[in-house]
């Protein structure tokens, strides 16, 4: 299987879809990317992906809002996302650190947090492992 899932594009780097996936499968999935992640830098003190990758997911995830709002707002994750893009603002500047996320998550769904929690700690655990290999 192969988890190289970036490749380089205008403006950095960009999540590759390898099937035909829908605008909301897309923006679903990059929301649980940047969930994860925020999950583990902020609860487990670590990085799952290097801050230039995180930033072009987040970068990524802005561009579908932007375009296609209605189906950011249909998105599994909104409710806990709904402002992380922001509107852009004058300067083009977003908010995309996370830093909050998982304490929205954790105080209104604690199976979402459970599962995030999960998936976080196996991705760390399998990064780790692949440095010794």
């Amino acid at each position: 299987m192969d988890f190289n899932c970036v490749k380089p594009g205008p403006g950095g780097q960009l999540m590759l879809f390898h099937q035909p996936f829908t605008i909301v499968e897309k923006i679903q999935l990059l929301q649980r990317s940047i969930l994860v992640n925020s999950f583990a830098y902020y609860e487990l003190n670590d990085n799952l992906l290097p801050d230039y990758k995180y930033d072009a997911n987040c970068k990524q995830l802005e561009e579908l809002a932007m375009s296609h709002p209605a189906e950011y707002k249909r998105s599994k994750y909104y409710e806990y996302m709904h402002d992380f893009c922001g509107d852009g603002g004058s300067n083009g500047a977003h908010q995309t650190t996370g830093f909050d996320l998982i304490s929205r998550i954790k105080k209104s769904n604690k199976d979402l947090y459970n599962r995030i929690w999960n998936d976080a700690f196996v991705a760390l655990r399998l990064k780790k492992e692949r440095q010794y290999e």
